[in-house]
């Protein structure tokens, strides 16, 4: 009989640390998954900086002040790009938001790129990515947050300790 009941609780031990183990390896990869359309919004934002600048320089030659803000910030985002998320690249890219909105206001405070059709296009299409990004992020960091939650409370740090569950970024304005 106390065989019996020792078998019963490793059997609940045991089907308590796969289902832990379970729940941290879904919400890990759900926050891959979240974090992979923040990705995919920042790379949309890289391509269209630079039309955007295009337009934009065309027009004002003595903003040149953006125009390099703009060009070190995709500087450093491309250095900072790997394969996954990590403070340098949230850094990086929020040097970008903030070229980028330097130049969306640069964009909309001279009257014949207002009227411009091409500028006004590549405006609202930069500012809806910068919209989806915002989005996005919320997203991905409520992500983060159940799995840091998961992985920092008892039982579950238990788990997550003994299988290497390692903490993740929050993605910051």
């Amino acid at each position: 009989m106390i065989a019996f009941i020792g078998i019963a609780a490793a059997v609940v031990v045991l089907g308590a640390i796969a289902w832990l183990y379970n729940r941290l390896t879904g919400l890990r990869n759900k926050t891959r998954y979240t974090w992979s359309d923040c990705d995919a919004l920042l790379a949309r934002r890289a391509q269209a900086i630079p039309r955007l600048v295009n337009v934009v320089q065309g027009a004002m030659s003595h903003e040149r002040g953006v125009f390099e803000a703009v060009a070190t910030a995709r500087a450093g985002t491309q250095a900072a790009a790997g394969d996954g998320p990590s403070e340098a690249r949230f850094a990086a890219e929020r040097q970008l938001g903030v070229a980028a909105g330097g130049l969306i206001a640069v964009a909309e405070a001279y009257p014949q790129l207002r009227a411009s059709e091409a500028a006004g296009e590549l405006v609202a299409a930069l500012k809806d990515v910068e919209n989806d990004l915002r989005r996005a992020r919320m997203v991905y960091n409520r992500t983060v947050q159940t799995y840091e939650d998961a992985r920092q409370t008892f039982p579950g740090s238990l788990v997550a300790g003994a299988f290497r569950f390692g903490p993740l970024p929050y993605f910051t304005d």
